[in-house]
C-alpha cells in the first residue's frame, strides 16, 4: 500500500520525476555505464506501461482497431520521417549549416518516436493513443525510411546494418505491447484504470533511470563545458523547433477538419452551448499535444547501434544533450501546451 502511494505521488509529479533522472545522470557519472547496458529493458517496461495505460478504455480500444485511424498515422510518419529529413538535409546544406549540426539535424529528423514518447504525451494529457499508433508504425517502416536518408548522409555505407537493430526494436515493441494485452485480457480493465497514478509514476521512474545511461557522454574526459553548452543550444533548437512544427501541422489539420464538419453542425446551432463546443475541442487540443511531442522527441540513439562507432562518435555528445529538453518537456510543455488550448 505504501508502494503504491508512493508510485501514485511520482505519478502526480511526474513533471518533475524527469528533471531529477537528468541531474542524477549528470551526477553520478558511475551509474551511467551500467544503466546503458539496461536502455532495452527500460524501453520494453515503457511500452508495456503505455498500453496497460491507455487500453483499458473502451474508446482507445475502439481507435486502435480502425483502419481510417492507423492510414492517417501512416500518413504522418511518411511525412515526418522522410519528406522532413530530406528537406532538413536540402535546406541546411543550402545555407551552409556546419556539417555536425546538419547531419545531427537530419537524422533527428529521421528517427522514429522515442519508446516513452506515449508516456510523455500521457503526462500532458495529450493523446496517447496517437502517440502510441506512431510509434509502432515509425519503428515498423524504420527499415524502409532510413534508405533515403542514409543515401545522402553515407552515399558510401551499406544500407543493411541498418535493418538488424530496426527489427530487433521492433520485435521488443511487439512483445511488449502482446504482453500488456494479455494482461488486460485476464485482468480487470476497472482495476487497471483505477491505478493511472500509479502506472503514471512506474513510467516516469523508468524515464528517469534511462536518461542516466543515454547522459554518459557528458562524462567524456575530453569533454568541455563549452562543448556542452555548443550542443546543448543546438538540442535545444532541433527539439523545440520540430515540437512547433507539430503544433503548426495539427493546427492546420484541426482547422482543415473543422471546415468540413461546419455544414453538419450549422444544422445544430440551436442545440450547441459553449460547453459542447469546448468537448469537441479537446480531442483537438489533445492530438496537438501529441504531434508536438511526438514530432521534437525522436529516438535518435536508435543510430548507436546501427552505424559505425566512427560515424556516431562525433554525435555522442549531441545525443547526450538531446536528453534535456525532450526531459524538460512535461515540466515546460505543461505550460506551453496549456495556453494553446
Amino acid at each position: 500500500m505504501m508502494l503504491s502511494r508512493a508510485l501514485a505521488f511520482c505519478g502526480r509529479h511526474g513533471r518533475w520525476v524527469l528533471p531529477m533522472g537528468l541531474i542524477a545522470g549528470i551526477a553520478l557519472p558511475g551509474a551511467a555505464e551500467p544503466m546503458r547496458a539496461a536502455i532495452p529493458w527500460c524501453i520494453g517496461a515503457l511500452l508495456f506501461l503505455a498500453v496497460l495505460r491507455i487500453f483499458p478504455d473502451s474508446a482507445a480500444m475502439t481507435s486502435a482497431l480502425s483502419a481510417r485511424q492507423w492510414f492517417d498515422t501512416g500518413k504522418l510518419v511518411v511525412g515526418t520521417q522522410v519528406l522532413l529529413p530530406v528537406l532538413v538535409f536540402f535546406v541546411g546544406s543550402a545555407l551552409g549549416v556546419p556539417a555536425l549540426w546538419l547531419l545531427a539535424a537530419t537524422l533527428v529528423s529521421a528517427a522514429p518516436p522515442i519508446s516513452g514518447s506515449p508516456n510523455l504525451v500521457l503526462l500532458l494529457r495529450g493523446d496517447g493513443q496517437l502517440a502510441m499508433r506512431w510509434l509502432m508504425l515509425g519503428t515498423a517502416v524504420l527499415p524502409l525510411t532510413c534508405l533515403p536518408i542514409l543515401l545522402l548522409l553515407f552515399p558510401a555505407q551499406s544500407i543493411s546494418i541498418m535493418l538488424r537493430p530496426s527489427m530487433v526494436l521492433l520485435v521488443l515493441i511487439v512483445g511488449s505491447v502482446l504482453l500488456a494485452l494479455l494482461v488486460l485480457r485476464f485482468s480487470s480493465s476497472r482495476r487497471i484504470s483505477s491505478g493511472t497514478e500509479t502506472l503514471d509514476g512506474l513510467s516516469a521512474i523508468v524515464l528517469a533511470l534511462m536518461v542516466i545511461g543515454l547522459m554518459s557522454a557528458v562524462h567524456h574526459p575530453d569533454t568541455g563545458p563549452g562543448d556542452i553548452a555548443g550542443m546543448l543550444v543546438l538540442a535545444i533548437v532541433v527539439n523545440t523547433g520540430l515540437q512547433c512544427l507539430g503544433v503548426v501541422v495539427s493546427k492546420v489539420l484541426n482547422r482543415h477538419k473543422n471546415r468540413r464538419e461546419a455544414l453538419p453542425a450549422k444544422l445544430n446551432t440551436e442545440t450547441t452551448t459553449d460547453a459542447s463546443a469546448g468537448g469537441r475541442n479537446r480531442p483537438h487540443h489533445e492530438r496537438t499535444i501529441a504531434y508536438g511531442v511526438v514530432m521534437g522527441n525522436r529516438n535518435i540513439a536508435l543510430y548507436l547501434t546501427a552505424l559505425p562507432a566512427v560515424q556516431m562518435e562525433p554525435l555522442l555528445l549531441f545525443i547526450a544533450c538531446y536528453q534535456v529538453p525532450m526531459y524538460l518537456t512535461p515540466l515546460i510543455g505543461d505550460v506551453l501546451y496549456r495556453r494553446l488550448e
